[in-house]
């Protein structure tokens, strides 16, 4: 693997790390409430940096000189046949709710298996279809269209998708049937949106290897460090001058002001592949967040596990007997660790066993 994609796996990696950490805010608030202002800040860049990054690789690979049709048929293979296995997984786990523990309810059955066929996703995996339609926009517009005819085509799907959103997020849906008209529309409008940051990533990717592509370089830290103050900003202003909760949220399509979310997105997302792009430059490199990265579909899919949080909650109250002034830290430090253990493992027992439930045709998980 070059260069190149080495610095996007340790971005993507690192990505999904924080994606993991920021999952986890609401069931350890109680424990470590001061947690609250790092998930804010993970939540304003993290899902955008991955289809930032998607338009990059993009660029990088010259998909566009591939046949429309064979990308579709490829990328259905990677994104969307891991969807449906998984999401057959998870409907699994809600009929073992259902008939075992009888805990679970058969209207969250049928809600559920609304979400898998209308691409609205069950729990993490909304992500999966939004990425695989978003592409598909893109690459289709993009192969028929100038470069500059396709920014403004992208930017009035954008501007128009986001006044739908704006309508929809004012308007009132007060029966189960306009709750899942409400999904259906955002299952709709969340490749468009996706599209917009593929389109950033994809049209910013030269200038970003005008800048030096191999080695340690202070200039490109400093940028990193300008995007990073640029990100920490946003989130100020969105929270103390315009006094939202936050600067916005992908997957229920809340951006509060839209200038200034995409703004953090942005200077979020290349913060952090800046700066990965340095670290893939040093000797010893990142094996763990490269091995996160070129499995982020697999750690994106089962980094979610209720029974195993539970397990690292009580594992961090039962510590936190012990080590009480530290309480806050150590707790988040165990669960954190607990889950990344666990999702490791998983990822190594499915690239092993099971490779075909995230597209693969072969093993791929040595570190």
């Amino acid at each position: 693997m070059g260069k190149r994609l080495t610095y996007f796996d340790i971005a993507r990696g690192a990505g999904m790390v924080l994606v993991l950490i920021g999952h986890l805010q609401g069931e350890i608030l109680n424990f470590s409430p001061y947690i609250l202002y790092l998930c804010i800040w993970i939540f304003s860049f993290h899902m955008p940096l991955f289809f930032i990054i998607s338009g990059m690789l993009i660029r990088y690979k010259n998909d566009l000189r591939r046949d429309f049709r064979e990308l579709a048929k490829k990328r259905f293979k990677g994104i969307m046949v891991p969807y449906y296995l998984f999401s057959l997984i998870y409907i699994g786990i809600v009929l073992y709710g259902m008939f075992v523990d009888k805990v679970v309810p058969p209207s969250t059955l049928y809600i559920n298996l609304w979400y898998v066929a209308g691409l609205y996703g069950m729990n993490v995996l909304w992500f999966l279809p939004a990425l695989f339609l978003g592409e598909l926009l893109f690459l289709w517009i993009r192969k028929r269209f100038s470069d500059r005819t396709s920014l403004m085509i992208i930017a009035v799907l954008t501007v128009t998708a986001y006044f739908l959103n704006l309508s929809l997020q004012n308007a009132a849906f007060d029966t189960a049937l306009y709750e899942r008209l409400h999904e259906l529309c955002i299952t709709l409008l969340r490749p468009v949106f996706a599209c917009s940051f593929i389109a950033i990533g994809y049209y910013s990717f030269g200038l970003t290897e005008r800048l030096r592509s191999s080695g340690f370089s202070v200039k490109e830290v400093l940028l990193a460090f300008a995007f990073f103050v640029i990100n920490i900003l946003c989130i100020y202003i969105s929270m103390k001058v315009l006094h939202y909760n936050n600067v916005g949220e992908f997957r229920s399509l809340v951006h509060n002001n839209v200038f200034v979310y995409y703004v953090a997105a942005v200077s979020g997302s290349f913060w952090l592949i800046l700066l990965s792009k340095n670290l893939s430059g040093l000797k010893y490199g990142f094996p763990l967040l490269t091995f996160y990265g070129m499995n982020s579909l697999v750690f994106m899919a089962v980094h979610n596990n209720s029974r195993v949080l539970t397990f690292a909650l009580r594992s961090a109250m039962y510590i936190n007997q012990y080590l009480t002034r530290a309480r806050g830290y150590i707790c988040y430090g165990i669960i954190v660790f607990t889950m990344l253990l666990y999702t490791t493992l998983m990822i190594m027992l499915i690239n092993r066993f099971v490779p075909f439930l995230a597209g693969k045709s072969n093993a791929l998980y040595r570190i």
